[in-house]
């Protein structure tokens, strides 16, 4: 019987042997937006995905993700980026402030422009899955006529050594 190159990876795939290189989750990667010319790497050792509907997995690892995590397995802590239409909101601080909110309760909401931008930083709590009490650092971003929010959330618990990390990350974000 003569092998050839096809029939050898059917049966590599078909005994689980091959470790597909466009899937193995990698590290210190970018988020990046590019309709928005948006990057940020996301903190060491952490994966980018989405969300998983499997109950085995909280998340799936794709390149082009959105979200952040240290664990496919573990709801908290996670990042997220999205943006939205201003819309008929006339401020940023509309924006954030109307309801509903992004961030759950508010703490404490601080303007600080970003690279030109006006910005506004937001510390929110509320609950999360299975009512965990939750909180995050949230960064809103007005570039043109579009809203850029980056959110970080662990548990309130792990909060205080969670926030140097979303900062950190944070302060790698690039906007062209």
């Amino acid at each position: 019987m003569r092998i050839t190159p096809l029939s050898l990876i059917l049966m590599l795939i078909g005994f689980g042997l091959t470790v597909p290189v466009c899937n193995r989750p990698k590290t210190s990667q970018e988020i990046v937006l590019p309709e928005l010319g948006f990057t940020m790497k996301v903190p060491r050792g952490w994966l980018i995905g989405w969300p998983s509907l499997k109950r085995t997995k909280k998340y799936l690892v794709s390149a082009d993700g959105e979200y952040c995590f240290p664990s496919v397995n573990k709801s908290y802590p996670f990042g997220v980026v999205r943006h939205f239409p201003l819309g008929n909101f006339g401020t940023l601080a509309e924006f954030v402030h109307t309801p509903p909110t992004l961030y759950g309760a508010l703490e404490k909401a601080i303007n600080r422009p970003f690279l030109g931008y006006d910005a506004i930083e937001v510390i929110g709590f509320g609950e999360g899955e299975h009512r965990i009490p939750v909180k995050g650092l949230h960064k809103y971003i007005k570039k043109g006529d579009q809203v850029i929010v980056v959110s970080f959330l662990t548990t309130e618990e792990e909060f205080p050594e969670q926030e140097s990390i979303f900062r950190a990350s944070l302060s790698t974000i690039q906007l062209k």
